[in-house]
């Protein structure tokens, strides 16, 4: 193509370009092409992209895109102009961004802590009411077929169990998803920026059965308590110390 049609190589390379200024969905192929084209300046404009992205604020759209079509991408493995391999250029952009945010985090820290209700905010500590599923004032986890399970020392038994109980929560979970968003915005989102989470995930719910919750009673995944979620965000320490005891209350 470089020989036969050299305007085409120039065309892909600028479309390429452009791609990467907006952010928008490529093919691999095209992409090899435009590096073909001209190395120096398809190298430019790829780092300044990722730069542009992991530089904060971080916006979520940008970041699903570097993901999916540039991240996946060969072309990490090919010579940069500098001599090294493309991999090693996006460390170094890694790892400057990061530092930043760090830093830029330390500052906001570092000035909250002087704020007049930082002791206020300190002084919340963890709250549990129950801790399990199988708990008697939620009722989860109850039935025969798992309980009759407990006594047993067959461990691959209690695992196909435990499997078919974490399915059991994220049915129930999927039932009072809606309730549970719709209550809890109305009473949250007055102080702060609510935003619905989404139900976890089964294979997420089995991660953490086995890592987190491996030395739990049985059923191991009745310690997951989180499989509807929300979140919340705060301006302010005033904001967050209001909606806290609204959440408490």
């Amino acid at each position: 193509l470089s020989s036969k049609s050299p305007q085409t190589m120039q065309l892909v390379l600028k479309r390429m370009e452009e791609s990467f200024k907006t952010h928008a969905a490529f093919l691999e192929p095209t992409l090899l092409i435009a590096w073909k084209a001209d190395r120096d300046k398809c190298q430019r404009f790829i780092l300044d992209a990722v730069k542009k992205v992991l530089s904060a604020p971080i916006q979520e759209q940008e970041y699903q895109w570097l993901k999916q079509y540039v991240l996946r991408s060969k072309i990490w493995t090919f010579e940069s102009t500098q001599s090294r391999f493309m991999y090693e250029e996006l460390m170094d952009i890694v790892r400057t961004e990061s530092e930043d945010i760090v830093d830029n985090m330390d500052s906001v820290f570092e000035h909250t802590r002087t704020h007049r209700k930082w002791r206020e905010l300190m002084a919340i500590k963890d709250r549990c009411v129950v801790d399990r599923q199988d708990h008697n004032r939620v009722g989860l986890l109850q039935d025969v077929g798992i309980r009759s399970v407990a006594l047993k020392k067959e461990e691959q038994v209690r695992a196909l169990v435990d499997d078919a109980a974490i399915s059991a929560l994220t049915v129930t979970a999927v039932k009072l998803d809606s309730e549970f968003q719709t209550y809890m915005q109305k009473v949250m989102s007055r102080y702060g920026d609510f935003k619905t989470g989404p139900v976890k995930q089964v294979e997420r719910c089995l991660s953490k059965v086995l890592n987190d919750y491996q030395d739990a009673v049985f059923p191991k995944s009745a310690k997951l308590l989180d499989v509807v979620r929300c979140s919340v965000t705060f301006n302010t320490l005033e904001q967050l110390l209001t909606g806290y005891a609204a959440l408490v209350q």
